[in-house]
């Protein structure tokens, strides 16, 4: 009777390590759900940015900025730099209740001839040169400066080949890469991780 009890235990004992440890690896999904296939053109070493006059106009300069930084800083294989708004990669707007009721931020893709593709597409694996990001500070009146933060790391995110964590397996929490409005200056490390997995460290 006591050898019984004591298997059930280790099998129960080792059943939750075993979840545990999947649990720890859903942190990198490597499925489409979370990162892209297809990437932009040339990588993300040195992504050439534009910001057009409508990002001071409606303060989110800052926002951008820091997106730019936080990203950067999570791998060495993404970088930035300042490009002109017929050569640069990433194009960033803000428009004031330009986007649809409550969407707070919107990333485009398209190819060099101007032809878009779809967000889809890319994460099927296409390619795309040019991203056209449009953050909305009518949607976002209001909010505070982490929040803003969050909102502009969203969109790059998506520049960078991430998509939504609240797709399935969804990630528990609240992170960059997920949808709605969350007061996160910084991309969290299950953020990173995903575009560590996607460009490496």
């Amino acid at each position: 009777m006591r050898k019984v009890k004591w298997k059930k235990k280790l099998i129960i004992t080792s059943m939750t390590f075993v979840l545990s440890l999947m649990a720890a690896t859903v942190s990198a999904d490597t499925g489409t759900a979370h990162i892209k296939i297809g990437s932009i053109s040339g990588g993300a070493s040195n992504i050439s940015y534009w910001y057009d006059s409508s990002l001071s106009t409606y303060g989110q300069t800052g926002a951008v900025d820091n997106a730019r930084s936080k990203w950067d800083a999570a791998s060495s294989r993404i970088g930035w730099s300042s490009g002109s708004s017929s050569s640069a990669k990433l194009k960033v707007y803000a428009g004031n209740y330009s986007l649809p009721g409550g969407t707070y931020g919107s990333t485009s893709y398209f190819l060099s001839n101007g032809q878009q593709v779809d967000a889809g597409a890319i994460t099927n694996g296409s390619n795309y040169d040019v991203a056209r990001v449009v953050l909305d500070a009518g949607w976002t009146s209001g909010w505070s400066q982490s929040e803003r933060f969050m909102n502009a790391g969203h969109e790059l995110g998506h520049v960078l080949g991430l998509n939504h964590f609240q797709n399935a397996p969804a990630h528990a929490g609240e992170h960059w890469m997920k949808s709605g409005r969350y007061a996160l200056s910084s991309p969290t490390s299950t953020d990173t991780s995903h575009v560590v997995k996607k460009w490496g460290n």
